[in-house]
């Protein structure tokens, strides 16, 4: 049984503030994917857990967390008084400013993150991808995610034009993951299942 997680948009939300406010050029809602993608597999083959609990999704551009995009989208879209409009969305709306005179328009912190949501180990994710691929446009971005196993695995065997992404084959071919940290993955997935996420 595959190994998921319960998406939790109040972290998702301060992830995306978070990195819209280090100041980081050309942050479209593309480049914060990849971003947050990232994070979530640093912080992933380190703690056993991502970030965000995203879905993950092999596109044609590569990985994406497809509720952050979603979110992403209805910021972009900016009709809060349509009635589908997210109360998710809404709330990041609240915090990130627009950058509009760009073909893909840019986002920009205009309050701090909610304090306390995002812990030290998350924060601690969130920087190192920021110090390693801050700089980077998203074509770069886009090359070096479609080279992840995880990623090539995903689309190879797609039957639709957005696969699910293995949280388990996130590990495969990183050096960086933590002996263990898969094992104890699985094993929480396994507790949820039986018992709900209590304790877990």
């Amino acid at each position: 049984m595959a190994v998921t997680f319960d998406f939790d948009s109040e972290k998702a939300i301060a992830a995306i503030v978070y990195l819209a406010s280090k100041g980081l050029h050309g942050l479209t809602k593309y480049k914060i994917c990849k971003l947050l993608f990232l994070a979530d597999k640093n912080h992933l083959v380190r703690y056993g857990r991502p970030i965000t609990g995203d879905r993950l999704c092999a596109m044609p551009h590569g990985p994406v967390p497809s509720r952050i995009l979603n979110l992403l989208d209805e910021v972009i879209k900016g009709d809060f008084a349509d009635r589908m409009t997210t109360a998710d969305a809404k709330r990041l709306a609240e915090s990130v400013e627009v950058e509009r005179i760009y073909h893909n328009p840019h986002f920009r912190a205009i309050k701090d993150a909610s304090a306390g949501v995002l812990s030290v180990s998350d924060i601690g994710a969130i920087d190192a991808v920021v110090y390693e691929y801050g700089n980077k446009t998203f074509g770069e971005l886009k090359s070096m995610t479609h080279e992840l196993y995880a990623y090539k695995k995903a689309w190879s065997e797609r039957s639709n034009n957005a696969p699910p992404i293995s949280y388990e084959d996130l590990f495969e071919e990183d050096d960086e993951a933590l002996e263990g940290a898969r094992e104890e993955m699985i094993e929480n997935h396994q507790l949820r299942n039986a018992f709900g996420n209590a304790g877990v």
